[in-house]
């Protein structure tokens, strides 16, 4: 039965639990924030609202706007789409006019979008959330959605610091931490060249150098010899004289840190073409490598876990995605990449940034950044802290040699020694993520009551083995 008397104020959250909860909790705080009474399951007791135990009351008799986060998974979940059809059912009937907002949130195509929203305009929040969430605030000011004083900035922070206490997660005994930084072992001099040249002209070396050599002024900053050079430095150049100097001794007392990481970026550049590893560029025209199909047997890494055990990752992987309109099912390729950063200070090091891109080839990575955002947000959402570090352990072991070094060429008789194990730190407290503690248990609550349907499992089951 409708209860007449009691006023529509709340706005819900309908969303896909657990695969939406990282958007839907984000968007319960930004709306409680600015003062609009909103309920979800993520949030309970937020702004001291009464927690309804059945959902469908809340739709029934409270809900002034039902707010769908419309996703791959939400679009198929069974439990998403009875809340969905339920409240677009009331809302013929009761005659409430936009009940239901969809929010769209990855990269769910128009054209599979269910048929229950195929006539709303759906408030587009994959490409910004801050910019769905300025339409969505609009929207609700337009309609005259009424505002509680209990839902403030103020009860957000108090439940905040209710759910996610600083101690949370956080262990009495001591933890070795492994960093994404990897120590680099230097020649003990560098070599400034002087380039001259016998004509009138500028000296600017225009040749393709085999080894990692910056210019500065007449100056050729480099660890490789002069006749490691001689005949590639350009039409009528040619070194004058050369000055070794400690490399230690220029870091103190110059400004030489500038130079060195470009030195260092050559060489990683110059290291991963060797190894006929593609690369890309990146949106801060920094290249990155990434393993494209087939380079490895099965696509597997091996290396020395953190247990001491040699184990492996995969390096490329599969989901399978399917049309459910067209009933045509294709497979989305996924890539492990490593971009390498290099710094000086404290440590003279690399620091490994993992990325993962995307092919339907299994080679060709997409050109669409935005295709590729979207993929990555569906993709990696569960790629916790342990996988991300294995990955780029896994990686690095390939680039070394038998003996755990990685070797880069600066010079015919000078080699930069990179090691393929982090640095690591002590911590005198242990630390447990509570967020992956949250996720473990909502996944098995959300199996124990049934929420994978057949389809959903065997997608998952492909997904699955295309990793192995």
């Amino acid at each position: 039965m409708i209860n007449t008397t009691q006023p529509r104020d709340v706005l819900l959250l309908s969303h896909a639990n657990p695969d939406d909860n990282e958007f839907t909790l984000w968007l319960a705080l930004q709306l409680a924030k600015e003062g609009y009474w909103v309920w979800c399951d993520l949030t309970k007791l937020l702004g001291g609202e009464v927690f309804w135990d059945n959902i469908e009351d809340v739709i029934r008799q409270s809900a002034v706007k039902v707010l769908f986060v419309l996703s791959r998974t939400s679009n198929a979940r069974d439990g998403a789409l009875r809340e969905l059809h339920l409240a677009q059912g009331l809302a013929k009937r009761e005659k409430l006019g936009d009940f239901v907002i969809p929010l769209h949130v990855d990269d769910l195509p128009h054209n599979e979008v269910t048929i229950e929203l195929t006539r709303i305009n759906a408030i587009p929040f994959e490409k910004s959330w801050a910019a769905g969430l300025a339409t969505l605030l609009q929207k609700l000011e337009e309609d005259g959605i009424p505002k509680n004083p209990h839902f403030n900035p103020t009860a957000v922070n108090q439940w905040w610091r209710t759910k996610f206490s600083a101690e949370e997660g956080v262990r009495r005994e001591a933890e070795e931490y492994l960093s994404n930084w990897f120590q680099v072992s230097l020649p003990e001099y560098v070599y400034f060249h002087t380039v001259s040249r016998k004509s009138i002209g500028k000296i600017v070396v225009t040749g393709v150098l085999p080894y990692p050599a910056v210019q500065d002024g007449t100056s050729l900053i480099t660890f490789a010899q002069a006749g490691d050079l001689e005949e590639q430095l350009g039409p009528g150049l040619h070194i004058a004289e050369s000055s070794p100097l400690a490399v230690q001794k220029l870091l103190d007392e110059t400004d030489f840190s500038k130079h060195l990481v470009r030195m260092l970026r050559l060489a990683w550049e110059l290291t991963i073409g060797e190894r006929k590893l593609p690369m890309y560029e990146l949106a801060n025209q920094i290249k990155c490598f990434y393993f494209p199909k087939n380079l490895l047997p099965s696509d597997k890494a091996y290396y020395i876990g953190v247990d001491g055990n040699r184990t492996y990752r995969a390096m490329v992987g599969y989901s399978t995605r399917i049309n459910p309109t067209a009933g045509i099912s294709k497979k989305r390729y996924w890539h492990f990449g490593l971009e390498a950063r290099p710094m000086v200070y404290p440590t003279i090091a690399y620091v490994m940034k993992p990325h993962v891109g995307f092919t339907s080839d299994g080679a060709t990575l997409w050109k669409s950044k935005k295709m590729l955002a979207s993929a990555r947000r569906s993709q990696c959402k569960g790629w916790w802290n342990d996988k991300w570090r294995d990955m780029i352990l896994a990686a690095m072991a390939h680039l070394a040699d038998d003996d755990g070094v990685v070797r880069m060429k600066l010079g015919s008789d000078a080699h930069l020694a990179l090691s393929n194990r982090p640095i690591s730190f002590n911590s005198p407290v242990a630390y447990t993520d509570p967020q992956i503690l949250r996720e473990t248990e909502l996944e098995e609550l959300a199996e124990d009551y049934g929420r994978y349907d057949d389809e959903e499992a065997e997608a998952y089951g492909d997904e699955q083995e295309g990793a192995q």
